[in-house]
């Protein structure tokens, strides 16, 4: 019997096919904190890292504010809808794509966020071995495992872990800044590329903006349970531009000072920098691999879990073992390799989708009623005419931004098609 209150005390419920209700609702620092630690780890690092190494300083730390002013405004106002509905993700798309038709939408999302927590999982496991030396194999599966088990608490264990995650990063990447502008070059505003050429200033913003993509428009899941509108868009102000933009400007610090090999693959990742400084250091820096890309897996795996719990009518909690199953296997056999690729598909594919759902919940505001339609071809129209558009900037026109065409494109096309669609943009319920 006492089990069975621990666990109840341990696990809340999540609300998986519900808005959350008032009474469940957190406080802002709670809501906060869950987006707060979120970007404030070693991945970010690494985007920073990247494109300092191929634009200099000055311009890339421009890059990465405006991509993340680009965040902030999509996430922000997807936060400020579900603030005051309390639905997370698969319940808003099915208001704006359908009722069937989310499963395609939501069904994209929480599969590509399994493939970031796979990613988080097989850097941990190759950042052990590479910095510490540790078995590749067993720091991956040991990731994995604690990343799986933190999820099947739910937003409780995420929210404590952002407390833990932003100051520790904050402590690491201190050190790791003193120790690089020790032994390196201390003239950071003035570095300049090591790679001409090799990326554009719009494809810096949509590689900044590509890191938190998907789970940017999926904050949903995280921002339901704050008690309003007003503070789930405050809430997203922490992750951008603050909490990211401070955890990729520390990459490009250090690539910056000149001590990482080879920055225009490897980015900002610090680790190197840290590792042979004696025990003390080492045990912390350990402590840093696991909570900081935990933070990043734990949050990902929490939104595949939520979006396939929905989908398949299932609770959140089993849903989490399985997919981190799946996301384990696919870390194993290295997918964390595929990095830049898979950004730069995120960049192509995903913001329309939420400028659409922004359009539709917020601006023209039609679809809030609790009948849904089957599905809602406009929406499909616009996402596939904004995504052709925007891989069509990325190979022909690779100087813009891929990620702000495709919002701006798709939040153009659907004012418009709103406007001259006549009747009811809807496919009926097949009887």
């Amino acid at each position: 019997m006492s089990t069975s209150v621990d666990e109840k005390k341990l696990l809340d419920p999540e609300f998986e096919h519900t808005p959350v209700p008032k009474e469940y609702r957190k406080k802002l620092s709670s809501v906060a904190a869950v987006w707060f630690g979120f970007p404030m780890v070693l991945t970010s690092a690494v985007i920073g890292g990247l494109i300092t190494a191929q634009l200099g300083f000055k311009a890339g730390a421009l890059a990465m504010l405006l991509g993340n002013l680009l965040l902030f405004v999509m996430v922000g106002l997807l936060s400020y809808d579900a603030g005051r509905s309390g639905l997370n993700f698969s319940l808003t798309a099915q208001k704006t794509f359908g009722r069937s038709g989310y499963y395609i939408i939501s069904g994209l999302l929480s599969t590509v966020v399994i493939g970031w927590f796979a990613l988080q999982v097989g850097l941990t496991g190759a950042t052990m071995h590479g910095s510490f030396g540790a078995n590749l194999l067993i720091m991956t599966v040991i990731g994995g495992i604690l990343y799986v088990a933190v999820t099947y608490i739910g937003i409780k264990a995420l929210s404590f872990l952002g407390w833990i995650a932003a100051p520790f990063y904050f402590l690491i990447a201190i050190i790791a800044i003193v120790m690089a502008m020790k032994t390196g070059n201390s003239d950071i505003l003035n570095y300049h590329p090591q790679v001409s050429n090799a990326m554009s200033f719009g494809a810096a913003v949509t590689l900044v903006f590509a890191g938190f993509a998907d789970s940017g428009t999926m904050t949903a899941d995280f921002t339901r349970w704050a008690k309003s509108g007003r503070e789930g868009i405050l809430s997203t102000i922490f992750a951008f531009p603050i909490g990211n933009l401070i955890a990729e400007l520390v990459g490009g610090i250090i690539v910056a000072t000149g001590v990482i090999p080879n920055p225009a693959s490897t980015g900002g990742d610090f680790m190197s920098v840290l590792a042979g400084h004696g025990p003390l250091l080492t045990i912390l820096s350990i402590l840093f691999v696991f909570i900081n890309l935990g933070s990043v897996g734990t949050h990902c795996l929490y939104n595949g879990a939520v979006g396939w719990s929905h989908m398949t009518g299932k609770k959140m909690r089993p849903i989490t073992l399985i997919i981190g199953i799946v996301g384990l296997i696919v870390a194993v056999s290295g997918i964390y390799n595929h990095f830049f690729n898979w950004l730069v598909l995120l960049g192509v594919i995903i913001p329309p989708i939420g400028a659409i759902m922004i359009m539709d919940r917020l601006v023209l505001q039609k679809n809030d009623s609790a009948n849904l339609v089957n599905w809602r071809p406009l929406a499909f129209f616009v996402w596939i005419l904004s995504s052709v558009i925007a891989l069509y900037c990325n190979f022909y026109a690779p100087h813009l931004s891929v990620a702000f065409v495709g919002l701006v494109s798709a939040a153009i096309f659907y004012g418009i098609g709103s406007k001259l669609v006549k009747g009811p943009d809807s496919i009926p319920e097949m009887k």
